[in-house]
């Protein structure tokens, strides 16, 4: 065995000690960040199934509107089909109305609708930004016990973030 070692040039005494330090480093990133982590990114899954759930609503209320302005085209030919008989042109005049206003109604609601998941979506990942850059400076804090000061962490933290953010588009 000692001249296979030997001859490969292991250290057995630093394989064992890098072996044992790589064991305590796995147990102390499972204690202190990973279940801290996944905490997070479960309360971050929980807020975007609220933000689909306001979405869906808002897609609700805008297949709504569109009933709605269906509901009210229908009734307004009805209406133009029994005045008809007494005035044909006052019946065009009020169905040209009544299609603009229901079609108004519906682009607003949708870009309402539009409007407020962009928000939402917004919102989410900047949260989600400042989050991520917090646990990333304090598990450096813990790995590195101080190795770099606070503003070369934030410094580290906003360049990763950065690229991070250039390869997801």
């Amino acid at each position: 065995m000692e001249a296979v070692t030997g001859t490969l040039g292991l250290n057995w005494n630093g394989l064992l000690w890098q072996t044992a330090n790589f064991l305590v480093l796995l147990f102390l990133l499972r204690l202190f960040l990973f279940k801290p982590v996944m905490g997070m990114l479960d309360a971050r899954a929980q807020r975007v199934r609220d933000s689909m759930a306001q979405s869906d609503q808002a897609r609700r209320a805008a297949e709504q509107a569109e009933a709605d302005r269906q509901s009210l085209l229908a009734e307004t030919r009805r209406e133009a089909e029994q005045i008809r008989a007494r005035a044909d042109e006052q019946a065009k005049r009020i169905l040209a109305d009544a299609e603009s206003r229901a079609h108004e109604r519906q682009q607003q609601i949708e870009d309402q609708a539009e409007a407020s998941a962009r928000q939402i979506e917004e919102r989410v990942m900047a949260q989600v930004r400042a989050q991520l850059a917090d646990l990333v400076v304090t598990g450096v804090d813990r790995v590195t016990r101080g190795a770099l000061d606070a503003n070369a962490q934030r410094g580290l933290v906003q360049q990763f973030l950065t690229t991070s953010g250039d390869r997801a588009r």
